[in-house]
C-alpha cells in the first residue's frame, strides 16, 4: 500500500479519535481498508461511555467485521490505528485473522502490560506486515492535547 494511501487511512483513525475524545472516552479509533485504500469500516474507543475496558477501537472493529467477514477475508484488510495497539487488541486483530497494520503514534510506557506490538508478533507463527510511524507527529500531538484537555493520562 503506498504511503499517501497509509497517510489517509491514519488520518481517519485520527477523526474516529476524535470523536471517541468528544464522547469523553480516550482518543483512539482504527479503520479498515482494503489493499486500494476502500474504507469498509471504522470505530472507535468507546470504554467510558460503554463501562466496558475491552471497548477499545480496534476491538469495537473486529467486533463490527467478525459479522460481515470470514477470518479469510480479514486477512486480506488493513487495520490501521492511530496509535499502536495494545497487547490485547493486537492480539485480537492477529486472532481474528488480520495480517496488515498501519500505526500511527508508538506504545506509551503506561500501559499494563506493557507489550508493545513487536513484543507480541515475536509469539506469532504467521508473517504480519507491519508500518510503524505513519503521520506519527499528528497522532502524538493529536493524543497529547486530548489528555490535557481531558485533565487526565489517556488510555
Amino acid at each position: 500500500m503506498e504511503l499517501h494511501t497509509q497517510q489517509e487511512l491514519i488520518r481517519l483513525a485520527m477523526r474516529e479519535a476524535q470523536q471517541a475524545a468528544g464522547e469523553g472516552n480516550y482518543p483512539f479509533g482504527a479503520v479498515a481498508a482494503g489493499a486500494d485504500g476502500k474504507v469498509v469500516a471504522s470505530a472507535h474507543n468507546t470504554q467510558n461511555t460503554t463501562h466496558d475496558p475491552t471497548a477499545h477501537a480496534e476491538v469495537n472493529l473486529i467486533r463490527l467485521l467478525a459479522r460481515q467477514f470470514t477470518e479469510s477475508e480479514l486477512a486480506d484488510l488493513y487495520l490501521a490505528s492511530n496509535a499502536e495497539s495494545c497487547s490485547m487488541c493486537m492480539s485480537a486483530a492477529i486472532k481474528a485473522g488480520f495480517r496488515h497494520f498501519i500505526f500511527g503514534a508508538p506504545s506509551e510506557p503506561h500501559m499494563e502490560p506493557f507489550l508493545t506490538v513487536s513484543d507480541v508478533l515475536k509469539f506469532c507463527r504467521t508473517k504480519m506486515d507491519v508500518t510503524f510511524g505513519v503521520v506519527e507527529e499528528e497522532c502524538r500531538r493529536q493524543i497529547a492535547e486530548t489528555r490535557k484537555s481531558q485533565g487526565k493520562l489517556a488510555q
